[in-house]
């Protein structure tokens, strides 16, 4: 066999395998897309179970109306390709949904029980138990529902007022429904993502409760999003690493000022930021060359202790000083960033082969789906 013969098979072999692995993503987010939608159909059934507790019918009413006019129509391609007679169900369940709530309303609370053990027929017909109990779907699960809270939200709440409860009750039933999710898998995640996670969930509650502005929301779901790529393996990186010590000191800079203007959550959110969006991309490379000291040592002062004096009101002076403390740390950390070298390169080769990991593991799941 020539050599062109032998390019010639080798390209069309890497061709195959490419077109395989692409379909085979495409399914599993297909599958994915499917489940999402079922878990926001809960979250609506959750929503109008706490209406009714509250004795608001408008919403209660809004509510039901939401999964048919919404979300059914994500439904109905696959669950009809599966299970034909099982999406008829389902449809006529979710139709009958609101006018059961205003002609009978004592049978609600059964009602919503039928659509719970369909829905969950519709998640084993398309998605099946294998895939569905998977730990990596079902954080993809949560990423998905956590995006669409953060959107709602946005819509919902400005200048620390609600302007459209629906909108916000649709963030808070999927922020929820996130939480069941987390609570499910937490015993097989490692114990330190599980830990900032749950740390993140209790401050998103924190700022819904309080109506906080839409940006420190979305600085706390992007917190649990972050930690769960790191879990999958998908956490991003930058070739010039100097540029988030950068970061960290504008940032740090700005929570200065924020805090002595008194405003306490802008100054919570730029700390976060700090940490979460830059400091942990440092970590890796950082004890890579010996300095894993230095990172706990940071991590503490940043993460723990900056941010636990913001929520309790320290005085500006003992913020300010906090942070100089930790800008003079950052300085030890210009100092090693010089030789990371070709840490640099290793760790961008990691990001890279950790994401054909997960790619290639979705790509398994959803042959197991098609099977």
């Amino acid at each position: 066999m020539t050599r062109k013969m032998i390019s010639a098979v080798f390209a069309s072999v890497l061709f195959a395998l490419l077109s395989q692995n692409a379909y085979a993503e495409s399914a599993y987010e297909e599958k994915l897309e499917f489940a999402k939608a079922l878990e926001e159909t809960l979250g609506h059934f959750w929503a109008i179970e706490k209406n009714i507790d509250e004795n608001n019918d408008e919403l209660t009413l809004v509510h039901a109306t939401h999964p048919i006019a919404e979300l059914y129509s994500l439904i109905k391609p696959e669950l009809s390709e599966y299970d034909p007679e099982l999406d008829q169900k389902l449809q006529k369940a979710l139709t009958d949904l609101p006018n059961t709530i205003e002609a009978n309303p004592g049978n609600v609370e059964a009602s919503i029980k039928e659509l719970r053990n369909l829905v969950e027929e519709a998640r084993m017909a398309v998605v099946g138990e294998e895939i569905s109990s998977d730990t990596t779907f079902q954080l993809d699960l949560i990423k998905g529902l956590l995006h669409t809270a953060e959107s709602e939200y946005e819509e919902a709440v400005s200048n620390g007022e609600i302007h459209e409860i629906a909108e916000f009750q649709d963030g808070s039933a999927f922020v929820w429904k996130s939480e069941q999710i987390f609570d499910k898998i937490r015993a097989d995640l490692p114990e330190h993502g599980s830990e900032e996670i749950e740390e993140f969930y209790e401050e998103l509650w924190t700022a819904f409760g309080e109506k906080a502005d839409p940006a420190n929301v979305e600085v706390f779901i992007d917190g649990i999003i972050h930690e769960i790529n790191e879990i999958e393996g998908e956490e991003g990186s930058s070739e010039n690493l100097l540029d988030y010590v950068e970061n960290i000191e504008g940032l740090l800079a700005d929570v200065k000022t924020e805090y002595q203007n008194g405003n306490k959550d802008i100054a919570l959110s730029l700390a976060t930021k700090a940490y979460l969006d830059n400091f942990e991309y440092l970590e890796g490379p950082l004890k890579e060359t010996g300095n894993v000291e230095l990172v706990s040592e940071i991590e503490d002062m940043l993460r723990e202790e900056l941010r636990a004096m913001i929520k309790n009101n320290a005085s500006p002076t003992e913020v300010n000083q906090q942070v100089d403390a930790i800008l003079e740390k950052m300085e030890s950390v210009k100092v090693a960033v010089p030789e990371f070298g070709s840490i640099v390169t290793i760790a961008l080769a990691i990001a890279i082969i950790g994401t054909i990991i997960a790619t290639s593991k979705r790509a398994g799941l959803s042959m197991i789906i098609r099977r």
